[in-house]
């Protein structure tokens, strides 16, 4: 069984993005609330994670930290940045750092899910 992780310090946001996944049968979710949060769930569970989902700015430990952090040990698994952020800087160097994809909140269910199915091959 794989897990998604997601992790935004937002409740708000991590309920719409849990009830978006669950609404399209993605029911296996791990959240957190920031980076710091984040990387003992993930270590516990690793080899069972499909997907992460990180928030760009969060307190404690930033998204960005969080994805440096995180391929140090996972190389391959998916990892989505799901940011107000558009800034080309903070894209560019996201994907240098291993992002595999970015989505720009507020977004709309179905263009989300089209990029969860993407990476996952549903």
């Amino acid at each position: 069984m794989k897990y998604i992780v997601i992790v935004d310090d937002s409740d708000v946001i991590r309920s719409i993005v849990e009830q978006t996944l669950k609404m399209y049968n993605y029911s296996n979710i791990i959240s957190a609330i920031n980076g710091k949060d984040a990387l003992p769930k993930i270590k516990e569970n690793l080899g069972n994670i499909a997907m992460y989902i990180f928030d760009v700015n969060m307190p404690e430990m930033d998204g960005l930290t969080l994805l440096e952090e995180v391929r140090k040990f996972d190389k391959t698994t998916p990892i989505i940045m799901l940011t107000t952020e558009t800034d080309k800087e903070k894209i560019l160097k996201a994907r240098e750092m291993g992002a595999t994809g970015w989505i720009i909140k507020p977004f709309e269910g179905e263009k989300f899910i089209k990029v969860v199915d993407m990476y996952l091959k549903k």
